[in-house]
């Protein structure tokens, strides 16, 4: 599996833009209105373009996010060339998906399930 990015929520997107650009890393989008998740959302590369990150900021109290404290949320994979995945995860026995297929806007309409692995570690898989 591919790794797509490390999600991590923030309190201030604006704020944490400028501290990760101080550690090397640029914007690859603009900032995003995930209304379904009901997230505002921003992917950064690094400066050599080998790692993304995903900041997260809440937009309320019916955010997907809105209890999560700031730092590490979840990593995300690219399974998008393995047919049938979710039913292979699940044979594998290392955790839970907890979510129906949602469509990302944020990437393109393409669809997303997240999942909590047995040790409490939230995952997210692009599924096509």
């Amino acid at each position: 599996m591919k790794i797509h990015h490390i999600g991590i929520i923030v309190d201030d997107i604006e704020k944490n833009i400028e501290i990760y650009r101080c550690l090397g890393y640029k914007p690859a989008t603009e900032i995003m209105i995930d209304d379904v998740q009901h997230i505002r959302i921003i992917f950064l590369r690094s400066s050599d373009d080998t790692q993304t990150i995903e900041l997260i900021e809440s937009l309320g109290s019916i955010s997907t996010v809105h209890n999560f404290r700031a730092g590490y949320h979840h990593i995300c994979y690219d399974v998008s060339d393995m047919p049938d995945f979710i039913s292979r995860f699940k044979k594998m026995k290392i955790g839970k998906i907890f979510t129906m297929p949602i469509v990302s806007p944020k990437m393109g309409n393409r669809q997303t399930v997240f999942a909590c692995l047995n040790n409490g570690l939230f995952v997210e898989f692009f599924i096509n």
